[in-house]
């Protein structure tokens, strides 16, 4: 939902982050001093009232805009261009970590928090894919979406949901009480496809929406304006693989790139960033 003052604030930071982007692509620019995991300054912004940490999986570590930093290869976190990095470009909450890694389950987030200033201002997280089996969906509906072991997959992934919901909860919760703090922005999942494309986008994004209704449910359960669901399939609408502009990496001649299906520079910023300052939760407080 856009909020039009929050969004006539940020626009010409938005408007540079887009150039910023573009750059970045192009190579023509060296990324950010912010834009590394930790900096030397993240003690002291720590320990303030802006400070800003990223939990969770592929989606907020930034895996569809390499390069990633080398702190913890198998992480895949996006050295430049993921949007926890937009979101300090953007907002007065000062990125202090991004401790979001692939592969990342709602399991892996105590882990994430151990560390985790308590005076953290803002959190931002994606997870409960894994969980839900989005990997062995795609895994088992690449070669053929109409087979019976991809409808076995779905109904597996279908499955999941209901044992999923207690998951977040108790996720959400954890994050909640850890942190007392923070406002904790729990992000949707995009459609990654662009509909009609492919069967096989077809059958991924009804699996996208199915999760999200649950994660949405879920956060609704938790009753309290702290945690705030983030829908943003407002703004990556018309930008899933195979439209004009995509605001996901895809390279058909390598399907098996660590970016595939993932947010590129341009879903970070203009799909995911664009989102928290849309829905508010970017605003200066």
């Amino acid at each position: 939902m856009t909020n039009q003052r929050v969004t006539s604030r940020f626009l010409p930071r938005l408007g540079a982050v887009a150039v910023l982007t573009a750059a970045l692509l192009a190579g023509t620019m060296t990324a950010p001093a912010l834009a590394q995991t930790d900096t030397g300054r993240s003690a002291k912004v720590a320990a303030s009232a802006t400070g800003y940490v990223a939990l969770g999986d592929s989606f907020t570590s930034g895996q569809g805009a390499p390069p990633y930093v080398l702190d913890d290869p198998a992480c895949l976190r996006s050295k430049r261009a993921s949007y926890p990095i937009f979101a300090d470009l953007v907002s007065p909450y000062r990125l202090t970590s991004n401790n979001a890694c692939s592969g990342a389950s709602t399991a892996e987030i105590p882990q994430q928090l151990a560390g985790v200033n308590r005076n953290t201002a803002l959190v931002t997280l994606t997870v409960g894919g894994i969980d839900a089996g989005s990997n062995i969906v795609l895994a088992s509906c690449a070669a053929d979406p109409a087979s019976t072991v991809c409808r076995g997959a779905i109904n597996d992934s279908v499955a999941q949901l209901s044992i999923l919901v207690p998951k977040l909860v108790g996720t959400y919760g954890l994050v909640a009480g850890t942190l007392p703090q923070a406002k904790i922005a729990v992000l949707s999942y995009p459609r990654q496809f662009k509909p009609g494309f492919s069967p096989l986008g077809d059958v991924l994004n009804g699996a996208t929406d199915a999760l999200n209704i649950a994660i949405a449910g879920s956060v609704a359960a938790m009753a309290t304006p702290r945690i705030h669901f983030v829908d943003v399939s407002q703004e990556f609408a018309a930008h899933g693989i195979g439209s004009r502009v995509p605001f996901f990496a895809f390279d058909p001649l390598n399907p098996f790139a660590p970016a595939n299906f993932h947010p590129n520079a341009l879903g970070n910023s203009l799909g995911y960033a664009r989102a928290l300052v849309n829905d508010g939760v970017l605003r200066f407080r």
